[in-house]
């Protein structure tokens, strides 16, 4: 069967990893709705990508009105906007619309529980998280070569560059934000309060933004194809970020798979860097295996996986390259899911408790700074002297304290940007 997909959220994910899959799989997939905030960006990424005006919405609401009315038919569909999700997810989700969401799905674990608790109550997985490189044939092939029981050290890095290296050679339109000063305000603060939630009131914006830019669209995406392959990590051993003061900077995290395998991850943003680079090194006590992953964007490119063992005292290596791209088979791993309710590799559940994970991780940079997520408590004291400070002096203090209290909101509170990772735009 063709799916008729509805792609909510036009921007560079969109247009350089999953139109251009849609589009080459027109024998299973239909683009049958559009939907972006930004009416200059609905406008472009329409008229490349051939979709016609009828088909275009600014919100999700006003696409579900045309499937009530039913003037469009969809399926399924891709959520992969800025800023947060699950309101627009669940109001899917409540027309018993599967969705396939780049992540985070939220900031919180209690926001994600929104999603997972709908899912329990209807007793129906709807939501499949977007990590194409959990469905490269390469991670796949991973315990086909090196089993869980016979796993010894896994060693996982990736070199993240800024956006050329990594989107330059896609078809992507403008990213201009042309909406309202007052729309772009509400949107700003309404994100901000969901990053300050789930990385702590406690957090500067310096944490923030690593939990967002490092942790929640970097790590999460790194750890995600090691859980692919070998599950989840059961224990967070030590954690290392730097150079100092430098966001999102490096970040090393040491844990424990179950088994006892240790995991050692890192992930490095290096803007500069001239292309994107991901390698995974697994070892048994007999054989060492490596991984190399292209990243999604680059479609045409393969990932390969190469062994290497002793066998009769020679030295035998043996080498495989995927067929498809990850991206391709992630679509096609979503079909089955839409189809026939395949389970996904990652969804809600798993969403949940990689942003517990993630926000450990943050607690333990934060904890090494000597510093703590959790806001400390105002002296009792410092509020008897303000109660005591009244008439004329007193509320002149006060007026000179909230103005330089406001002078200082936009360095320490203002909301972290809406690029769900260093260089990309949802």
């Amino acid at each position: 069967k063709t799916l008729n997909i509805a792609v909510i959220g036009a921007g560079t994910m969109a247009q350089a990893v999953h139109l251009p899959v849609l589009r080459r799989r027109w024998d299973r997939f239909t683009v049958t709705a559009l939907v972006d905030h930004s009416a200059r960006r609905r406008r472009e990424s329409s008229e490349v990508w051939g979709i016609e005006e009828e088909r275009r919405y600014e919100t999700v609401a006003d696409l579900l009105a045309a499937v009530r009315a039913k003037t469009v038919s969809v399926d399924a569909a891709l959520l992969s906007t800025d800023g947060l999700h699950v309101d627009d997810l669940l109001a899917l989700m409540r027309r018993g619309i599967p969705v396939l969401v780049e992540p985070p799905v939220g900031f919180s674990a209690e926001e994600v529980s929104r999603v997972t608790d709908f899912e329990r109550m209807t007793g129906r997985r709807l939501l499949m998280m977007a990590y194409p490189q959990q469905y490269d044939d390469s991670v796949r092939l991973m315990t086909e070569q090196i089993a869980t029981k016979d796993l010894r050290m896994i060693d996982h890095e990736v070199l993240m560059p800024a956006s050329q290296p990594l989107f330059g050679g896609a078809r992507v339109t403008s990213s201009a934000y042309d909406l309202p000063t007052e729309k772009r305000t509400e949107r700003r603060k309404e994100l901000q309060a969901a990053v300050i939630a789930g990385s702590g009131e406690g957090a500067t914006q310096r944490d923030r933004d690593l939990y967002v830019k490092g942790l929640l669209t970097g790590v999460a995406h790194q750890l995600a194809v090691l859980e692919a392959g070998y599950g989840p990590l059961t224990q967070l051993s030590a954690v290392r970020h730097w150079p100092k003061g430098m966001i999102p900077g490096s970040i090393e995290i040491l844990g424990e798979l179950e088994g006892g395998a240790r995991v050692r991850a890192v992930w490095h943003y290096l803007p500069f860097a001239p292309e994107y680079s991901e390698r995974v090194q697994v070892l048994s006590a007999r054989r060492r295996m490596q991984v190399e992953l292209p990243a999604p964007s680059h479609g045409d490119r393969r990932s390969t996986i190469a062994l290497r063992e002793k066998k009769a005292g020679v030295v035998v290596e043996t080498s495989h390259t995927a067929t498809k791209g990850s991206a391709e088979l992630m679509w096609e791993a979503f079909h089955s899911f839409v189809e026939r309710g395949t389970e996904p590799v990652a969804g809600a559940e798993e969403a949940r408790a990689q942003v517990i994970l993630m926000r450990e991780v943050l607690e333990s940079i934060v904890t090494a700074d000597g510093r703590s997520l959790v806001p400390e408590p105002e002296p009792e004291h410092a509020e008897a002297e303000g109660a005591g400070a009244e008439g004329a002096e007193g509320e002149g203090e006060d007026e000179a304290t909230a103005a330089s209290e406001a002078d200082a909101a936009p360095e320490t509170d203002r909301a972290p940007e809406t690029d769900t990772a260093p260089g990309t735009d949802a």
